[in-house]
C-alpha cells in the first residue's frame, strides 16, 4: 500500500518536530503551545489508518465470502436449469420459465440441384461446320 508510507512518514515527522519542540521548549515556549493540537491529530491520523486498516481486511474478508457464495449459487442454478432439461425437455418450451433456451433445430435448406450438363444438338450449327 502506497499510501500507508506516506501516512506513517508524514506522522513520523510530526513525531520529529515534536520531540525537536520538547527539547527545545525553553528556547522558543510559543511553538510548545501547538504541541498538544500536534499530538492529537497524530493520534487520531494513527487510529483512523488502523480502522481503514481493519476495513480493508473486512472488506477482502466479504469479497471472498461473496464470490464463494455466487459460485455456489451459480452451480445450483445449473443444476435446477439441468433438472428442468432434464424433466421436460431440451426442446420443450416449459424451459424457457427456468431462463433456459429451448433447442430449436436449423430448418434445412432444400439441397441444391446439380447443374444439367448441356449436350450436343446435331442439328445446332457449330462454328467448325460453317467452313
Amino acid at each position: 500500500m502506497a499510501n500507508e508510507w506516506q501516512y506513517m512518514n508524514t506522522v513520523n515527522g510530526w513525531d520529529r518536530v515534536d520531540s525537536a519542540v520538547t527539547a527545545k521548549a525553553e528556547e522558543a515556549p510559543e511553538l510548545v503551545i501547538s504541541l498538544p493540537a500536534l499530538r492529537e491529530k497524530a493520534q487520531r491520523v494513527r487510529f483512523l489508518f488502523a480502522q481503514q486498516a481493519s476495513l480493508t481486511a473486512a472488506k477482502q474478508e466479504s469479497t471472498r465470502e461473496l464470490n464463494q457464495l455466487i459460485k455456489e449459487g451459480n452451480a445450483l442454478v445449473d443444476f435446477i436449469k439441468t433438472g428442468a432439461r432434464a424433466r421436460y425437455g431440451k426442446e420443450s418450451e416449459k424451459v424457457i420459465e427456468f431462463g433456459v433456451k429451448p433447442f430449436r433445430s436449423r430448418s434445412r435448406k432444400a439441397a441444391a440441384k446439380p447443374p444439367v450438363p448441356e449436350t450436343a444438338n446435331p442439328t445446332a450449327s457449330t462454328p467448325d461446320s460453317a467452313k
